[in-house]
C-alpha cells in the first residue's frame, strides 16, 4: 500500500527545492532505522536510481552488526547496490580528541563522499526530517544563535540532500505502519544521554502537552523565521556593499559609523565578521567599548579598532625584531622587509623626491645603526622642521591606520632616530651642499635574489 499523500509531499519537497531528478544517481544513507527505511521506500516506489550506503560504527556490539545485516538483506531483496563499512569509532574519537558523535559524523560523511566520487553519484540523501529541524532550532536557541541557527537544517548542502524535511516523526511512523515497512530500533534513541534526546523526550513532549499541534505551529513559525532571515540577509548584503571594502594591503575595512547607525550594531557587526571566527560577545565589547587602537582576536584573525574603520586581517606573525647594521653592509633583512644600502660620492648623487627612500649624509651617521620597531616616547626632527616631534604624533598626522602602525620601524644612529623607515628622514641627516658622501637606503618587500653563478 502506498500513501499517496505522503509520497506526493515527498515529490513536492524534492521539486520545490530542486534537490534531484529521477535521472540522477542517488546514494541513500540507510541506518536501518525508521526514518531511513521510509526514505528508501519513497525513493524506490517513486522510480529514482538509487544505491545504499550503511555505516557500522561498532558502538552497540551485536546490535550494530545486526543493523548492518538488516540493511544488506534489504538491498539484496530489492536488488539495490549496497556499500557498507565498519569503523572503530571510539578509537577514532579518542585519537582526534573529539566526541564519539562528532567522530561518527566525520567518518560517515567522508565515507559517503568517497563513494559518491568513486562511483559517480550525483547526490547523497540523508533522512533528516522536520522533527529534527525543531530539535535543532531549540538546541541552537539554548546554546545561543544568530539567524542562521534559526534555519535549523537546510534542504541541501553541497552534494548532500535532505528529501524528508517535509515530514514529522509521527508522519513517518504512520507511513511505515501503513505500508508494512520494517525497521531496526536504536536503543540509544530511548535514552536521555544526549542533549538532543533530552530535547526530544522531555522538552518537546511538554510543549505537546501544552499544545498537541505544537509541530504544526512550529512549522508556520519556522516558515516566517526563514522569510525574516531572507530579509535580514538582504539588509546585511546591502550594508556590506556600502560599508565593507576588501583591501589586500590593509585587510577588510568596515566603516564604523555605518555599523553604529544600527540599533543592533553588535548583531550587524557579528554578521559581517563571524566567518573570521569572532564571537558575538566580542562584537558587543567592540561596539560598547569603542576605543581606537583596541585589538580583538579570533583563532585565525584580528580586528583593530581604527579611528573610522574596523580592520580585520589575519593574525600577524611578521617576526620583526631589532637588527644591527654595520658600516659597509649592503643588505639588512627584518621580517618581510629588506633594506638595500648604497654609498656614493656627492658628485655621483642625484636627489630624488621619494618619501620611501632615505638619502642621508654619510658623515653624520655613526655605525653601527640600529633598526627596530618604533616605541612610545620616540622623537625625531622630521625633514623640513626644526623642532622635535613625537613619532606617534607624526604617524597620526600621516593618518597611518592603527594596524599599519604596528609595522612601522625606525633607524637609529647613536641613539638618535635618523629615519622613520619608509616615511620621513630626520632633518639633521639630510643631504646638504656641504655633504661629501651620501648613503641611500631603500626598503623592498622581499630580499633581492643573489645573481646566479656559473658552475
Amino acid at each position: 500500500m502506498v500513501n499517496l499523500d505522503v509520497q506526493q509531499q515527498f515529490l513536492n519537497h524534492i521539486s520545490s527545492h530542486a534537490l534531484c531528478k529521477t535521472t540522477d544517481k542517488i546514494l541513500l544513507a540507510v541506518s536501518g532505522g525508521i526514518d531511513s527505511m521510509v526514505m528508501f521506500h519513497l525513493f524506490k516506489t517513486s522510480g529514482f536510481r538509487i544505491a545504499v550506503a550503511h555505516c557500522n560504527f561498532q558502538l552497540r556490539g551485536k546490535d550494530s552488526d545486526e543493523d548492518e545485516e538488516f540493511v544488506s538483506g534489504l538491498c539484496r531483496q530489492f536488488n539495490v547496490l549496497c556499500f557498507t563499512k565498519r569503523f572503530d569509532t571510539a578509537n577514532v574519537a579518542a585519537s582526534r580528541k573529539i566526541s564519539i558523535q562528532m567522530a561518527a559524523s566525520e567518518l560517515r560523511y567522508d565515507f559517503f563522499n568517497d563513494i559518491r566520487l568513486s562511483h559517480g553519484f550525483d547526490h547523497v540523501a540523508t533522512a533528516h526530517h522536520f522533527s529534527d529541524v525543531v530539535e535543532t532550532v531549540l538546541l541552537n536557541l539554548v546554546r545561543g544563535t544568530g539567524i542562521d541557527g534559526l534555519r535549523g537544517i537546510s534542504p541541501s548542502k553541497e552534494h548532500v540532500i535532505r528529501p524528508m524535511l517535509f515530514a514529522t516523526r509521527d508522519m513517518i511512523r504512520k507511513y511505515a505502519i501503513a505500508n508494512g515497512i520494517t525497521w531496526r530500533e536504536d536503543a540509544s534513541n530511548a535514552t536521555d544521554d544526549y542533549q538532543r534526546n533530552f530535547i526530544r523526550h522531555e522538552v518537546i513532549r511538554k510543549f505537546k502537552d501544552m499544545n498537541p499541534a505544537f509541530e504544526d505551529g512550529f512549522r508556520h513559525t519556522h516558515e516566517r523565521l526563514l522569510g525574516a532571515r531572507e530579509f535580514a540577509l538582504s539588509y546585511i548584503h546591502h550594508v556590506r556593499s556600502e560599508a565593507v571594502t576588501d583591501e589586500s594591503d590593509t585587510g577588510l575595512m568596515i566603516d564604523i559609523a555605518r555599523v553604529r547607525q544600527s540599533k543592533f550594531a553588535a548583531v550587524l557587526l557579528w554578521e559581517l565578521i563571524k566567518d573570521f571566527g569572532f564571537k558575538y560577545d566580542q562584537c558587543i565589547k567592540i561596539v560598547e567599548d569603542h576605543q581606537p587602537g583596541r585589538l580583538f582576536f579570533s583563532n585565525s584573525h584580528q580586528l583593530l579598532v581604527d579611528r573610522k574603520k574596523y580592520i580585520v586581517e589575519e593574525k600577524r606573525s611578521d617576526g620583526v625584531a631589532s637588527r644591527v647594521i654595520e658600516e659597509g653592509q649592503k643588505l639588512a633583512a627584518n621580517g618581510s622587509v629588506t633594506l638595500v644600502i648604497n654609498e656614493m660620492s656627492r658628485e655621483a648623487f642625484t636627489l630624488k623626491k621619494e618619501g620611501t627612500l632615505a638619502q642621508l649624509d654619510a658623515d653624520r651617521l655613526r655605525f653601527p645603526l640600529l633598526w627596530r620597531k618604533w616605541q612610545a616616547g620616540d622623537y625625531f626632527v622630521p625633514l623640513g622642521m626644526r623642532s622635535e616631534k613625537k613619532v606617534s604624533d607624526f604617524l597620526i598626522d600621516l593618518k597611518i591606520p592603527f594596524n599599519s602602525k604596528a609595522d612601522v620601524t625606525v633607524l637609529e644612529s647613536s641613539g638618535e632616530i635618523v629615519w622613520v623607515v619608509g616615511h620621513r628622514i630626520s632633518d639633521r641627516y639630510k643631504v646638504t651642499e656641504g655633504t661629501r658622501r651620501v648613503i641611500t637606503i631603500e626598503p623592498v618587500d622581499a630580499p633581492p635574489q643573489a645573481p646566479v653563478e656559473d658552475v
